[in-house]
């Protein structure tokens, strides 16, 4: 069965926007009735409220005893933080998820769409509502969320991972769980990234992990990673404490986080490694996952893996870091990670080999080049081929992670053709917006440069 809700704009958000396209409406004016038009979304006390949010969904929940999968889709707050708007529909959602009389079906299956930091430190920090989310998880088998990050002070960063995993570990029975991050999804041609933040927006960036869940979580054996960024260390921890049971793992566009101010000491983290003499603090993520001797993976898949550079220039001393092949197998990186954890790491290149001759002697016989090495020729892989370490593409006929996010009943999809549309026109619409005001911005500076040099 499903249950669910639309996803609703913020009152707050609209007027923000509307103050903030005023003077180009006269250029966008489809801004106009666009903006109008929104307001039909927004809950308020001409559109509907709280009590009618309950009303309904406590009407579904009624005559759907046997309902066990549900997916909600919160409001993703484009401009400014300050609406609770999505605090108070995840609220409401929970309580009467927790209210359900004993005798329906337990809750198995939940997505959770845009659930940001905020909303989840106030959900966290209301007594009843904390009951109310435990009551939710505790039963939960397959758990999907969906984080946006706003919360970029030290406190508020700590207080979310404290509290993002004190719900997780509440759903004792969890064998799958899925969590999709905030990065937009980026060209997987350029593996390493720098965003030229603050080093609390940079950290803010990250899927944090402080907590002991080894006793917890014993029940999950399937774990999909997307569109996060992490630490080496924090993702090496979470991966060996639910190591025991877990059987897969999928990688989707997951950036570790190198080079921070206060690691350059520990020398360079990597995914793969094995390039130079490794320092005792450095991670090399696939031999940390081999060195763990209970993780046992029946699948690994990756896609798209890639560094989150906090220092704006490439590391001076390996520039290209680990993301060349130097076997000159012209193999993806996203393979070679897989094939390092499963396999174990190539042979060093740069190491002298001894062979035995006849006569017994042991003879040195010269390292590895790319001279000395032949290039092979590369076929274009098949959809088979792919599948064997790329997750997106062995994820089209296995998915046993995120699929619910698809098609939260496995019949249908979780959208139609009417209102992908309307989105559509309404990101068009902004779109032009947008760049319009972009171009403001910018003939403004460029006027107030002429002013300063003219002076």
């Amino acid at each position: 069965m499903v249950a669910g809700t639309s996803a609703n704009w913020y009152a707050e958000e609209i007027n923000r926007l509307s103050s903030v396209f005023h003077g180009l409406l006269k250029k966008v004016p489809e801004m106009i009735p666009l903006l109008d038009s929104l307001r039909r979304y927004c809950l308020n006390d001409t559109t509907f409220d709280e009590t009618d949010f309950r009303r309904v969904i406590h009407e579904v929940l009624e005559v759907t005893p046997n309902m066990k999968r549900l997916k909600l889709n919160l409001p993703f707050q484009v401009v400014g933080q300050t609406s609770r708007t999505a605090t108070v529909l995840l609220a409401t959602a929970l309580a009467c998820l927790a209210k359900r009389p004993e005798e329906h079906e337990v809750l198995q299956t939940m997505v959770l769409d845009h659930v940001s930091d905020t909303t989840l430190i106030d959900i966290c920090h209301n007594p009843m509502d904390i009951i109310n989310a435990i009551t939710t998880f505790s039963g939960l088998k397959h758990l999907i969320l969906s984080i946006k990050r706003q919360e970029s002070l030290p406190s508020k960063q700590s207080s979310f991972s404290n509290n993002l995993w004190f719900l997780i570990e509440k759903a004792i029975p969890l064998e799958s769980l899925c969590l999709i991050g905030w990065n937009i999804k980026r060209d997987i041609n350029t593996r390493r990234h720098c965003h030229n933040v603050s080093y609390n927006n940079w950290t803010m960036r990250s899927l944090p992990f402080s907590r002991d869940i080894s006793d917890k979580l014993t029940h999950l054996r399937n774990l999909e990673l997307k569109r996060i960024d992490i630490d080496p260390q924090i993702f090496v921890n979470l991966i060996t404490q639910i190591a025991p049971t877990l059987k897969e793992l999928y990688l989707n566009q997951v950036y570790l986080k190198i080079r921070a101010p206060q690691h350059l000491s520990r020398g360079l983290d990597l995914w793969i490694g094995n390039i130079g003499r490794k320092k005792e603090e450095t991670c090399w993520v696939a031999e940390e996952l081999r060195a763990i001797p209970e993780l046992k993976l029946d699948i690994l898949r990756a896609t798209g893996i890639g560094y989150d550079d906090f220092l704006p220039t490439p590391d001076p001393e390996y520039p290209t870091y680990d993301l060349e092949d130097r076997t000159n197998q012209s193999r993806s990186f996203d393979h070679r990670f897989v094939l390092a954890v499963l396999s174990g790491p190539d042979p060093d290149p740069n190491q002298e080999i001894h062979a035995q001759g006849l006569d017994g002697t042991n003879s040195p016989i010269p390292p590895l080049t790319a001279e000395s090495v032949p290039i092979k020729s590369t076929p274009e892989l098949t959809l088979r081929d792919r599948a064997t370490f790329d997750a997106e593409t062995f994820q089209r006929n296995h998915n046993s992670t995120s699929e619910f996010k698809r098609c939260i009943d496995g019949l249908f999809v979780n959208h139609n053709e009417r209102a992908l549309k309307e989105l559509q026109n309404i990101i068009t619409v902004a779109d032009r917006g947008m760049n319009m005001l972009s171009a403001e911005i910018e003939r403004a500076r460029m006027e107030g440069e002429l002013v300063r040099d003219g002076g």
